[in-house]
């Protein structure tokens, strides 16, 4: 029997468990909630019980990565990961929000040719990585700028400010991705966004409790899932 698990704080509400039973083939692996205060006592649980392997979601995404042996690149890149195996003494990291994102984007027609990024932590760093893989302009901002400046320096993107980006939201004559990454439905640009003229598409990673576009947090989550089934198992999940 191969466990796996999903750790961070909250956790209680998480859909993944019920996303993962319904994948796995029965009987052979089973996937649990362990919500505790800390990184290091999710990790050190999870190795003292035999698990193969967890997901990681916030606040644990970046304080994880110092028990990696192995990242791969993109959560090297990221300094984040959300999903890590353990292999004998090693533990490997990746970025299955990456995966999701790019996936998303090129399900996309028309292409946008911008994409703006509203948050800097985990999800939203992932995203703008995905964004700049993909080709796209890309911008993130902030409440605290110098972070959204400090990690757009970082991967050779912009950084702006929420007032620029709102400027940015209501002039844009060009096909805009905004990917909203804020925890808060009423967070930053929520009522631009929600009164704009829609010269930009919304994808929000706020499945829990969205204000702009539900579908996409759910098909976020189900992607990073699907993700996470294939890099757990060496295989894709039943549909």
């Amino acid at each position: 029997m191969k466990k796996f698990a999903l750790i961070g704080k909250p956790i209680s509400h998480s859909q993944s468990p019920k996303l993962f039973r319904e994948a796995f083939p029965d009987g052979d692996m089973t996937y649990d909630l362990l919500e505790r205060d800390t990184v290091e006592e999710s990790v050190a649980e999870l190795k003292a019980n035999g698990y193969c392997g967890a997901n990681v979601t916030s606040p644990f995404k970046e304080s994880v990565m110092k028990f990696v042996t192995d990242p791969d690149e993109i959560t090297k890149t990221l300094n984040a990961a959300n999903l890590i195996l353990f292999k004998g003494d090693k533990i490997f990291s990746y970025n299955t929000d990456y995966l999701a994102v790019r996936r998303m984007v090129r399900e996309l027609d028309p292409k946008p040719e911008r994409a703006l990024i509203t948050g800097c932590g985990g999800a939203a760093k992932a995203a703008a990585l995905a964004c700049r893989n993909e080709g796209l302009e890309t911008l993130i901002t902030n409440r605290t700028l110098k972070k959204a400046e400090t990690f757009a320096e970082h991967i050779g993107i912009k950084a702006v400010s929420i007032a620029e980006a709102d400027i940015l939201l209501k002039k844009t004559d060009r096909d805009t991705l905004v990917i909203y990454a804020i925890p808060s439905p009423d967070g930053i640009l929520s009522e631009t966004l929600k009164n704009g003229e829609k010269a930009f598409t919304v994808i929000e990673a706020n499945y829990k409790n969205p204000c702009l576009n539900p579908e996409s947090g759910l098909k976020w989550l189900k992607y990073q899932a699907s993700e996470s089934f294939r890099i757990f198992t060496g295989t894709t999940p039943r549909e």
